[in-house]
């Protein structure tokens, strides 16, 4: 139960925000906040929003840095507790995280310390998960971004993480938010003075974040996990926060192994933007249909022949696919020449695998050592092949794999047949990860991740179509 307040700390409460974050901070957790000098700077944007100098506001920060908590739920109960007119359309990207910001406020706003600071009462019947309004008029009305908003106006208008990080290459998903953020925006009641936040994390390129900072209305507060420079950011009072190169914004939260493994395990958005907000300057960018080359049937290489096999577990409707994948290469580019992607039984696959051998004389073969992989490289054996065969057992997630070749990919150094059936899928399975499928990413990250060690690969002889050989030759005829 919340201790009674005097009028000097209620009078606090009620007019200083950065104060009213950290009572509220420690009533809701039971502990202090500590000093944050990151929540300090936050606390001072969002001051000059609520006293109106700021009218367009857009803040990016890391996950788990208490974004929601001071941005949405404390900013929203504050303004309606000193203006119980106000009328509040809290917004996120769907229904479910909406209601749940909403309760969040109202949770605050029902607390006992929070009734006796302030005098706002939430209207009794008027109080739905996404829906609920004060006695004097004003109300909070949350809502998913693609949810409906007839018949509601407002004053301020909060939007809470516009993307969900998992459409961070859904480019559709990307541009419905940019597209209703226009009719979010026709929603201020006065189009002069109403207020807008945005409170998000980075998740792409051309994510809304990346309109709103481009557009010189907006103030834009972007910080980053760890500083990739000295930075000077201006505060209460005069005060100033010098932050260092290289300062974590929560040393306490995150030890240097916890770092790390966010660096190498971030992937899908990024931790460059995801973490960084993309203000490094090796923020990932997305992959697009357009980083991919075109060849004709005169333009493949002489080069050696790479298999890459992705096999899956079996046939069905329901089975994984099977990829298997030819490749060469000649200097920094990488020709996939032919490629086939079903779902198929063992006895498919190994014949399928046969017809690649028959039709492509590999030099090597790469199987990667998952599903019907390992029984594929003992049916080979039967064969007695004469290229080299490797059993690869996968390392990291999908999401590391891809990351390690992106900037490859946006070279422009995978090439594709121009006039290949299978040329749409391939390119739509990549730039739309993580999707549905990946089988064709795992067959192409296998390869690229062989053919980076810089392996020696053997030319091998033309093979031997059942034609006739003079006596004396030193050619063992083969029938792949």
């Amino acid at each position: 139960m919340s201790r009674s307040i005097d009028r000097q700390l209620a009078r606090l409460l009620r007019k200083d925000f950065p104060a009213f974050v950290a009572y509220a901070f420690q009533e809701q957790h039971g502990d202090r906040l500590g000093h944050q000098h990151y929540v300090d700077y936050l606390c001072y944007e969002i001051t000059q929003f609520i006293s109106e100098n700021t009218k367009r506001l857009l803040i990016n920060l890391p996950p788990q840095h208490l974004k929601t908590f001071v941005c949405t739920v404390c900013l929203a109960a504050f303004m309606l507790g000193n203006n119980p007119r106000i009328r509040l359309l809290v917004v996120a990207y769907d229904d479910s995280y909406a209601a749940k910001l909403a309760r969040a406020i109202r949770e605050l706003m029902d607390a006992s310390w929070f009734q006796q600071v302030f005098l706002t009462r939430i209207k009794t019947g008027h109080d739905r998960a996404t829906d609920f309004g004060t006695a004097e008029g004003g109300y909070v009305y949350a809502v998913g971004a693609q949810g409906r908003l007839t018949g509601y106006t407002a004053d301020v208008i909060i939007y809470d993480d516009p993307h969900q990080f998992g459409d961070w290459q859904n480019q559709r998903a990307k541009d419905a938010v940019k597209d209703s953020f226009t009719t979010l925006l026709s929603r201020l009641q006065n189009k002069t003075k109403g207020r807008v936040i945005v409170v998000a994390h980075r998740v792409a390129e051309d994510d809304l974040s990346s309109e709103l900072i481009s557009d010189p209305r907006w103030k834009c507060v972007q910080i980053p996990f760890i500083a990739p420079r000295a930075k000077t950011y201006r505060m209460h009072d005069g005060r100033y926060w010098v932050r260092p190169r290289g300062d974590l914004l929560r040393p306490d939260a995150y030890p240097a192994d916890a770092v790390e493994e966010l660096k190498r395990g971030q992937v899908s958005p990024p931790y460059a933007l995801f973490h960084q907000q993309g203000i490094d300057k090796h923020a990932s960018r997305a992959i697009k249909a357009e980083h991919f080359g075109s060849f004709d049937k005169f333009g493949e290489p002489i080069a050696p022949v790479v298999l890459s096999i992705d096999p899956g577990q079996s046939g069905g409707i329901n089975a994984s696919r099977s990829a298997i994948q030819a490749w060469k290469a000649f200097g920094r580019s990488f020709y996939l020449i032919d490629q086939s992607c079903e779902q198929c039984d063992f006895t498919q696959l190994a014949k399928e695998v046969r017809r690649f051998i028959r039709r492509h004389n590999p030099s090597v073969m790469l199987i990667e050592k998952t599903a019907n992989g390992p029984a594929l490289y003992s049916d080979l054996n039967k064969m007695k092949p004469r290229f080299e065969r490797k059993l690869i057992s996968p390392r990291g997630t999908k999401g590391e794999r891809l990351e390690q070749h992106r900037s490859a990919i946006l070279n422009c150094s995978i090439w594709l047949p121009a006039d290949a059936l299978w040329r749409g899928p391939f390119i739509d399975e990549i730039v739309s990860f993580p999707g549905h499928f990946d089988d064709q990413i795992d067959a192409m990250t296998q390869y690229l991740d062989f053919i980076a060690t810089k392996p020696m690969i053997k030319v091998m002889p033309p093979r031997e179509h059942g034609i006739a050989v003079a006596m004396g030759s030193e050619f063992v005829r083969r029938r792949f």
